[in-house]
């Protein structure tokens, strides 16, 4: 499970960076900031062969799909996206919905063929006819965590790296090398080492994507504006600090009015609504991570002054009381789950 390091409490005592000390410090790496708070496991992987004619309907599920091209082609329709991929390429769909997969554009598709019987991650399938060959490297990603929202709202519904585009991104041919390589061998603990090299990839693939030009008023373009960006970058590095619309508008260097119709107009939702939806994903997080630690202390975590309005908060914005997302028994704290530095 590749599990991006969290949050540290920002603050030294009774002090903290002014908003004009944040302002001046150097462009910020958003991507970098939601990273910090996501996690992603391999829930499967395999490799499938496809024999045309052949055509696959895969159902929608909370997972992020990849597709890596070994041999032949495709043809994927997402969303109303068509796509046509060839042997080389990476195909991502970051938000689990249905597609569909065919050998040509209009052939008959049927719904995916199960998946191998347990044993692991791993599966090997064959599917269609004795027609021209298609080898897909196949696997399926949960991601999780408080910024799971924030970053897949940034990528479309198809991320698609044709081969000469992916050759560029530094790392990604030799990663999907060796993932195919480690898939073919079937060596022993082969499964655990694929598992980590999907979800490396699956970060490259993020990083090449919202590397793109952003398109006018998207949230990708909040993403890459610098003075936004620096709102975002501040408030969720330190979701715990007394912030108003005032201040993120001081470490964004604008005026309190401008900044917050800029804010609104590229995030889509005023800054202290976005704050507050931002704190309750930690919240979230945090009961599920650290069940032995009071709603003060997490309260306090994700700047609330006490448990009682953190809670009301809570209710008001999940719909449910804070208790319902602890754990029946799950170690850990605190401390560790807001550790930048925890592994």
């Amino acid at each position: 499970m590749t599990e991006g390091p969290r949050y540290e409490l920002q603050h030294h005592g009774d002090m903290w960076q002014t908003p004009d000390a944040m302002r001046d410090r150097p462009a910020p790496d958003v991507l970098d900031a939601l990273l910090r708070h996501v996690r992603i496991t391999a829930s499967r992987y395999g490799r499938v062969e496809l024999g045309a004619p052949w055509g696959m309907r895969v159902a929608a599920r909370r997972t992020v799909f990849l597709h890596h091209l070994l041999e032949g082609e495709l043809w994927l329709e997402v969303t109303g996206c068509e796509v046509h991929a060839v042997a080389g390429d990476l195909l991502i769909l970051p938000h689990g919905a249905p597609h569909t997969l065919r050998h040509r554009p209009g052939a008959p598709v049927q719904d995916e063929a199960p998946a191998a019987a347990a044993g692991g991650l791993s599966s090997r399938l064959r599917y269609g006819g004795p027609g021209l060959r298609t080898v897909v490297l196949c696997a399926e990603l949960s991601v999780g965590g408080a910024a799971r929202g924030p970053l897949l709202r940034a990528l479309p519904p198809v991320v698609h790296l044709p081969r000469g585009e992916r050759e560029a991104v530094p790392g990604l041919t030799p990663l999907l090398d060796l993932l195919r390589d480690e898939i073919r061998a079937s060596l022993p603990g082969a499964p655990l080492i694929a598992s980590r090299l999907a979800e490396i990839l699956l970060l490259k693939g993020i990083r090449a994507e919202l590397d793109k030009p952003a398109s006018p008023g998207s949230w990708r373009a909040a993403l890459t504006d610098e003075r936004i960006a620096r709102s975002l970058d501040a408030l969720y590095a330190s979701p715990e600090r007394p912030w108003t619309v005032t201040s993120l508008a001081r470490v964004a260097g604008m005026s309190r009015t401008t900044f917050a119709a800029r804010f609104r107009a590229l995030v889509g939702d005023p800054p202290m609504t976005h704050l507050t939806s931002w704190r309750m994903e930690l919240a979230k997080a945090l009961l599920r991570d650290s069940p032995h630690h009071t709603l003060a202390e997490i309260a306090a975590a994700v700047g609330y002054a006490d448990e009682f309005s953190f809670a009301a908060a809570f209710r008001r914005e999940v719909g449910h009381p804070p208790g319902t997302h602890r754990p029946t028994a799950f170690p850990g704290t605190v401390a560790r789950a807001l550790s930048p530095d925890a592994g």
